[in-house]
């Protein structure tokens, strides 16, 4: 098929000799940054960014408000950022042409122009095509979904075509940009995800094929990726990801471990993957969160202060959905409208079971509990059960008919419930399994895994 970036990479490779100098030619890189309404703006800060914040890398002073300078060292292409804090300010690459010119206003460096950098230029152009592959990958399978739905088997072929048709020009555009610009070739090569359907196989699903083929293009050892910005976004949208489509948490777990164990661990690179990994946790509300986020604090607490404290802050307030933080008080009123805490239940180990009654894998779920209810009731074991319905008739009826022996609480308020909002929940069934003292020991267990949880904790 013919690439239609095929105009882009022959200009691109019309100016790649001299876009890129050598660091042994050069030995330090200018940057002149020219910009407006800077008036009593004394300095003008270069950042880089460690997967959690942004860092200081140099100050640049001025004397007429409108010209600031900085002098970086020649290297391989390496992304900073440029501006008046970690808020306003400019990505930019840097470290292999000699001289750079950045053209903007004070008020607002996002938008500032570097008309003289023809990588810097390029790599704009790339980051388009890349998000409009994106998002017409996403659009194909929102589509696919639907129609798989509508049971349109014609449609669904009809779509699938179209994807195999996509995938061939993302790898083309890749293969070309590899050839055109190595760096920019990387930042395809992150951001690259074909499709389960043409190239998924018949011993994986389309999940574990995500969990194993997501970073299929990318060589982890490459020293090129020890600034790119992308290892976050990239990880970040992995994490997030695999923390929301229902895998279970030691499966997770597994397959993020096996993937952070093909990145250099002294890396600068390891550093970016863990903080996209924890920022991804945070945003699913993963319960792993803990987990990575403590091996983030013990693994850079000294080279990386700031930010290990950071993540250590983010610890201690994300309670509410990792395993062994504290699990967050409520009140809320029961059946005959008597307040209810969970606090209450101190001393027993406790399910805190959001569910509904128009909820089917709620009810069907339901007489696996009242088993476990039954069998560890006496040994110490107690059930609190969050209703998310709007109506009370409802809510009280599935009770009676699953024979729901256990404590039931509701605001009736759907999906606004208080309770549920505390606690993140975005989808039910959706348990909290809580300890005497407390702490969470796990979210999300149903099934056998429950079953198993119980055991180990109450043994037969």
């Amino acid at each position: 098929m013919k690439s239609l970036a095929l105009p882009f990479f022959a200009a691109l490779l019309a100016t790649i000799g001299y876009a890129f100098i050598s660091p042994e030619a050069e030995k330090e890189v200018m940057l002149t940054c020219n910009v407006n309404a800077c008036e009593r703006i004394d300095s003008i800060y270069l950042y880089e960014f460690n997967g959690i914040s942004f860092k200081k890398a140099s100050a640049a002073p001025t004397t007429d408000w409108t010209t600031y300078r900085f002098k970086v060292p020649a290297t391989s292409p390496r992304f900073y950022y440029v501006g008046l804090d970690a808020v306003n300010m400019k990505p930019i690459i840097l470290g292999t042409e000699g001289s750079l010119t950045l053209n903007g206003s004070c008020a607002q460096f996002q938008g500032a122009q570097l008309p003289d950098s023809d990588l810097n230029k390029n790599y704009e152009t790339v980051k388009n095509n890349l998000n409009a592959h994106k998002n017409e990958f996403s659009m194909m399978l929102q589509q696919l979904q639907a129609a798989d739905r509508q049971g349109n088997v014609d449609l669904v072929n009809t779509i699938i075509m179209k994807m195999a048709t996509l995938d061939k020009r993302r790898l083309s555009y890749l293969d070309s940009l590899k050839k055109a610009s190595p760096y920019l070739g990387k930042v395809a090569a992150i951001n690259t995800y074909v499709s389960y359907q043409i190239h998924g196989t018949s011993d994986m699903t389309e999940l574990e094929y995500f969990a194993t083929q997501y970073f299929k293009f990318v060589d982890w050892k490459d020293a090129d990726y020890n600034y790119m910005p992308w290892v976050f976004e990239q990880m970040k949208s992995y994490a997030q990801t695999m923390s929301s489509v229902g895998f279970p948490e030691a499966v997770q777990k597994d397959f993020m471990d096996k993937l952070l164990a093909q990145i250099p661990t002294e890396s600068r690179t390891y550093l970016l993957a863990m903080g996209g990994m924890i920022n991804g946790m945070q945003a699913a509300k993963s319960p792993l969160l803990g987990v990575y986020a403590k091996r983030y604090v013990e693994k850079y607490q000294k080279t990386e202060p700031i930010a290990a404290d950071q993540v250590a802050q983010l610890l201690k307030t994300s309670g509410s959905f990792v395993s062994g933080g504290e699990a967050p008080d409520f009140t809320m009123n029961d059946r005959d409208g008597k307040p209810v805490k969970l606090s209450d239940f101190r001393g027993k180990v406790m399910l805190v079971d959001f569910w509904a009654s128009w909820c089917g894998p709620c009810r069907r779920e339901n007489p696996h509990v009242v088993e476990l209810y039954n069998h560890y009731h006496k040994k110490g074991f107690d059930v609190l059960g969050v209703s998310l319905d709007k109506t009370r008739e409802p809510w009280l009826a599935a009770i009676e008919k699953d024979g729901l022996a256990w404590h039931h609480v509701s605001d009736l308020k759907g999906w606004s419930n208080d309770a549920a909002r505390l606690y993140g929940v975005s989808s039910i069934p959706h348990t909290v399994l809580v300890d005497k003292d407390g702490k969470i020991i796990a979210r999300n267990l149903r099934g056998e895994q429950l079953t198993a949880k119980l055991k180990e904790i109450f043994g037969e």
